[in-house]
């Protein structure tokens, strides 16, 4: 299943490049709004199948649409039942809850520290993307917490547990949090369904990626203790991995999560890059300068050519992160970059 809104999402195109030459075009399908370049090169290829995204919904809201709905099908979800218990939400109460986090946000408590159940954990990870990329920009935003090592967080906290624990109520969950973050950002006084500043890092990357190979360096930054003596009141810290996703790393990250959090006293953040360039990059760049930014990259232990793209898999991530790296000294962000030879040896920076 091949799916981006635009049809020129740069990841999910090097993948479906990569496993192309794997597997038939008939065991493809893909999810895209019309007339993108998707869509032109799945009717060439002969998918199985094209399904289009729905043009007036933006990406971050599309979980009950066939983009969410699709692979939930295939994996064996009862979707009537979920659409059931989703239609059945109340929307004013929704609102409700983002008018109580607004009111939270001006008087202070800006950091939305999630706590969901075990049985739904994840979806902290949908509604961080939700609610940073709706609200993070002119300068405004809210910043949400997922994992957070803290027991007991700061006073810029609001925490949110009222979750449900049944996996079929994530639909009712998904529209709750829609509408809510829809009425977030209205009281806030922004657009809930633009991202205006995430096209500049991808723009960058791309310049970083046509750069010859000796002209491909990393933009000068703080170091990690110029970024800790940069702390002020009521900052995030944000650790920004262009790591390999492994369990045994993300522990690795956590524990450093952890050691900042302990010792700059403030809410932390984690994110794999480039996953979260389409989640909270755009709170990064164009929410509040709060943010203390690490940016972690390493030597990948192996690379692969992407075919039709010319370049490799560990080179695009490397443009991709000197490309947000530029992008957020561009605003005036506190920026650290630290690289290293295996990603393994992360667990050093935990030394604060």
């Amino acid at each position: 299943m091949v799916c981006s809104k635009s049809g020129t999402t740069v990841e999910t195109l090097a993948f479906y490049r990569y496993l192309a030459g794997r597997a038939h075009p008939n065991q493809f399908v893909a999810i895209t709004d019309p007339g993108t370049p998707l869509e032109t090169l799945a009717r060439q290829r002969g998918f199985r199948a094209v399904f289009p995204h729905p043009v007036d919904v933006g990406g971050r809201y599309a979980a009950l649409t066939v983009v969410g709905m699709l692979p939930a099908a295939l994996i064996g979800v009862n979707g009537r039942e979920l659409l059931a218990r989703a239609l059945a939400v109340d929307p004013d109460a929704a609102r409700a809850r983002g008018a109580h986090l607004a009111s939270a946000a001006r008087a202070g408590r800006d950091k939305l520290v999630l706590r969901p159940p075990p049985t739904i954990a994840r979806l902290a990870d949908w509604i961080e993307q939700l609610v940073a990329e709706s609200t993070g920009k002119d300068g405004r935003g809210v910043v949400p917490v997922v994992d957070d090592p803290l027991p007991t967080p700061g006073p810029d906290s609001e925490i949110v547990r009222d979750f449900a624990d049944d996996p079929l109520d994530l639909g009712a969950e998904f529209l709750t949090w829609e509408y809510a973050t829809a009425e977030l950002c209205a009281r806030l006084g922004v657009n809930a369904f633009d991202q205006p500043d995430v096209e500049e890092a991808k723009a960058l990357a791309r310049k970083e990626l046509a750069r010859a190979p000796g002209q491909q360096s990393a933009p000068a930054t703080l170091t990690p203790a110029e970024l800790r003596r940069a702390a002020r009141p009521r900052d995030y810290f944000a650790l920004l991995a262009y790591l390999p996703p492994t369990p045994e790393i993300a522990a690795r990250l956590q524990a450093v999560r952890t050691a900042w959090a302990g010792a700059l006293g403030c809410a932390t953040t984690l994110g794999f890059g480039p996953r979260y360039l389409h989640s909270t990059g755009q709170l990064h760049k164009g929410g509040p300068n709060t943010g203390l930014f690490l940016v972690v990259t390493a030597d990948p232990a192996e690379d692969v050519e992407i075919p039709e793209m010319a370049t490799t898999f560990g080179r695009l991530e490397a443009a991709q992160a000197r490309g947000d790296i530029r992008a957020l000294l561009g605003r005036a962000r506190r920026v650290a970059h630290v690289h290293l030879r295996r990603a393994e040896d992360v667990s050093g920076l935990a030394a604060v």
